[in-house]
């Protein structure tokens, strides 16, 4: 029955406790174990009231009861995964308690571990340390523990009874399998006593919030003055619930972090975290990954993110920010002198946004250490750009260009830079299209730097011969540990370049931007400066559009004249309409932003 309400009698529940105890000594024997019947007695009380426990949690749904027979089989199916649990800790229960819960007093509270749904007694066992007379704690974790009312309640107390000396919360992942009312209800109990400590950080992530989860949690957002890292990560943040994290969190001054990941809160909800972001001049660390923002979106966040110039990292990744938001990510690099971490992975810059951010990441970010520019469409026109990026950046040491479109060109050209970065120890190509010159060049670049850890070079076209060539590099240098996996390369079926093809000539615009820079050139010959480098990088893009256009107009000169001949005779000749389709004039002047479908059809600035 549908209405019928899952239960066990207290006859029920002490046969299946004697069937428990059982099984723990049969199944042990059989493993040539022998475990006493009391140590087994003991687990099995242990194990059947966690299990009882899950089910009477699991048996309520937001609309109603569960059915009897589902209820009862994840009882069943519950108990029999404990026995097997404890049968490999020798017939013992291992029942997890509060880390570093001595004497009422401690640093951290941890209740990580097992899904545990806890009840009133159990988290008066598990929270005994706070409860406790005079107890004094700084830092609390619940998560993985699923707190109902009664829970709640319990937690509460002992969170009141340490308010004095708790600074940092972290009540992520607390009320799964819950029902949507008593989950609700939960957050607010325990974020009610939070209000009355005075915290510094306060992680609600991994709870199923919504803007009525984080309304839920208002007191404790609302009453913390001083807050200085928030997290909401995976918390289902759409738009309505980055209103109320706006709306709630007005006191955003001392606000150094905050970390929003995996929810859906898109262009408008960007907005409302922009305002929260342009009331914070002392924000650190800032993280909006995977959260279907767009070129608005993006072009908010960087703008509020401006309020102040303390940033350090910054991760907006997996979103379609598109190179639309690429002036105002440059125009907030060049004002954070401090960055060090910067993932802009998979947000569809394409050249011309990662150009405009490279430039302004060459023109400073002294102290940038982690450079992230995977998934963006990156080909040789961009990889210039990145090849000036990472110069002067004695601190770098993770470049990602995972699955772009670099080709050998552009990893010869990024090689160039990548040898003058003494620190680098991660360096991410894969799935760039890199053919043999490509891949030789980049292992003779960076083979030598003393702290290489991991050149990842799989997924892309080079030969057997190629693949010799690289592993030898390595071998030769004693680094073949360096070396990733080149398990997954498809060899090509195309001629390849060689490596002053690849490369260019002495002339070549690039050449004499990297020269410039002070590659190949002794120290006293280097000149220009760090703006005059990023001008090289303009100078060459343009040079690169004239060119274009050149051939276009010859292009179109041909056509029209074919489609004269067309008109004015009936011959039969049929001019192929892909000609001046596939080569369209882009007369904006540089510096302008084309839309992501018109930057995809002309493939470069």
């Amino acid at each position: 029955m549908a209405n019928e309400v899952w239960s066990l009698s207290a006859d029920q529940r002490q046969d299946t406790l004697d069937r428990i105890t059982a099984n723990i000594c049969n199944i042990a024997f059989s493993r040539g174990l022998e475990v006493p019947a009391e140590i087994a007695r003991e687990a099995a009380v242990a194990i059947e009231r966690k299990a009882h426990t899950a089910a009477q949690v699991a048996s309520k749904t937001t609309t109603g009861n569960r059915p009897v027979a589902e209820t009862l089989e994840s009882y069943a199916r519950k108990l029999g995964a404990l026995v097997l649990e404890v049968v490999k800790n020798g017939g013992r229960y291992a029942q997890e308690g509060a880390a570093g819960a001595n004497g009422g007093t401690a640093e951290v509270v941890d209740l990580t571990g097992s899904r545990d749904f806890l009840t009133k007694e159990s988290t008066t066992e598990v929270l005994a340390s706070m409860l406790a007379p005079g107890s004094t704690v700084k830092k609390i974790k619940f998560s993985t523990k699923s707190f109902g009312r009664d829970a709640a309640a319990v937690a509460a107390d002992a969170i009141k009874n340490v308010a004095g000396s708790l600074t940092d919360a972290d009540i992520s992942d607390i009320i799964a399998g819950r029902p949507e009312d008593e989950a609700l209800d939960a957050l607010r109990i325990v974020c009610k006593a939070l209000a009355s400590a005075k915290l510094r950080t306060l992680n609600l992530s991994d709870n199923a919030l919504g803007e009525k989860g984080v309304r839920a949690c208002a007191d404790a957002i609302t009453s913390q003055a001083a807050l200085e890292g928030l997290s909401l990560q995976n918390v289902g943040c759409s738009i309505h619930a980055c209103r109320a994290v706006e709306e709630l969190f007005q006191a955003s001054s001392s606000l150094k972090q905050l970390h929003l990941f995996n929810n859906m809160s898109d262009n408008h909800g960007a907005e409302h975290i922009a305002k929260v972001l342009s009331r914070a001049p002392r924000m650190e660390d800032f993280r909006m990954a995977s959260s279907r923002v767009g070129p608005q979106g993006g072009i908010a966040l960087a703008k509020g993110l401006t309020a102040g110039s303390c940033l350090v990292r910054l991760d907006i990744s997996d979103n379609p920010i598109t190179g639309e938001a690429a002036p105002a990510l440059a125009a907030l690099i060049q004002a954070q002198p401090n960055l060090r971490a910067l993932n802009l992975n998979d947000t569809s810059l394409t050249d011309n946004g990662v150009i405009m951010v490279c430039a302004a990441l060459h023109a400073g970010a002294a102290q940038l250490e982690e450079l992230e520019l995977s998934l963006n469409e990156i080909t040789p026109n961009g990889a210039r750009a990145v090849a000036l990026a990472v110069l002067s950046k004695p601190k770098l040491w993770k470049v990602a260009l995972r699955e772009n479109e670099l080709e050998d060109k552009g990893a010869v050209v990024i090689s160039k830079g990548l040898a003058q970065v003494p620190s680098l120890r991660v360096l991410d190509m894969c799935g760039n299209q890199i053919h043999r010159v490509g891949a030789v060049a980049v292992s003779k670049a960076v083979v030598g730097l003393p702290h290489l850890e991991l050149c990842a070079l799989d997924e892309n076209m080079i030969s057997e011969e190629g693949l010799d060539q690289v592993r030898e590099i390595f071998d030769d240098a004693g680094k073949s540990k360096a070396l990733g996996p080149l398990d997954e390369n498809m060899e090509e079926d195309d001629e390849e370049e060689d490596e002053e093809e690849a490369g260019g000539d002495a002339n070549d615009p690039l050449a004499l931007a990297l020269a410039k820079a002070g590659l190949g050139m002794s120290p006293g010959d280097v000149t220009g400066s760090c703006m005059g480098v990023v001008q090289c990088v303009v100078d060459m893009n343009m040079q690169d559009n004239e060119r274009q256009q050149q051939q276009q107009q010859q292009l179109a000169s041909a056509a029209a004249a074919a489609a004269g001949t067309v008109a004015g005779a009936s011959t039969g000749v049929v001019v192929p309409a892909t000609a001046h389709q596939h080569h369209v004039h882009d007369a904006r002047p540089y510096g302008s932003v084309p839309s992501i479908n018109e930057s995809r059809r002309l493939g470069a600035l």
